[in-house]
């Protein structure tokens, strides 16, 4: 469902500038229909759960160090977490042509992360789309323009996760670290596949 740039600032309490920004960002997702910026509401709410305390926010580097630290026992310790490293990278959602789906999913540049890390590392979880991948920085133009990603989708079937090179975690292997792949889980709103990869996993 899509809603005004007016109304989107109304329910979240900012000035339609800062909705603006927000859409710039990749925090909400949006469509322009002539002069008019629509927004879409199932990105709002996502906005307003993970939305972070007063205050300045971790910056990347911080995010990903509470990430490696993180041991969390519930869905409360997970969405927590959700929103302190909320900031680890910008978030694109982005169309790739079906065909070349498999081929994205084994690009030794990205790193798979969401449902399909989590049934990796064992939990009890259907990987459906959109598919959650994290890149570096310094990759993401060359692998927009390899798989031709269309972004602002409204029919995304990949989230790509963009991390700053200086704060890049993955050091070996294709899969996110399980608490990872149960964060984004969260983001994406999908608190009971992350609950029951949780409960499968402890």
């Amino acid at each position: 469902m899509k809603i005004s740039a007016q109304k989107a600032a109304e329910l979240l309490g900012v000035s339609r500038m800062q909705v603006s920004r927000l859409v710039s960002a990749g925090e909400i997702r949006s469509e322009r229909f002539g002069n008019a910026l629509q927004i879409d509401l199932d990105s709002v709410h996502r906005y307003q759960d993970l939305r972070p305390a007063p205050g300045r926010p971790a910056d990347p580097a911080s995010a990903w160090q509470l990430l490696a630290d993180a041991r969390p026992s519930n869905l409360d310790d997970l969405k927590a977490l959700a929103v302190a490293a909320r900031r680890r990278s910008e978030r694109h959602e982005v169309r790739v042509l079906p065909g070349l789906l498999d081929e994205l999913m084994a690009d030794p540049r990205l790193v798979v992360s969401g449902a399909a890390a989590a049934a990796h590392h064992g939990a009890a979880v259907r990987d459906v789309p959109p598919h959650v991948l994290y890149v570096r920085q310094s990759d993401y133009p060359a692998v927009a323009k390899r798989y031709r990603m269309r972004g602002n989708a409204a029919d995304a079937n990949v989230i790509v996760k963009v991390a700053p090179d200086s704060a890049w975690l993955f050091k070996q292997g294709r899969f996110a670290p399980l608490v990872v792949a149960l964060v984004d889980l969260v983001d994406d709103r999908d608190d009971r596949s992350a609950a029951e990869a949780l409960r499968s996993l402890l």
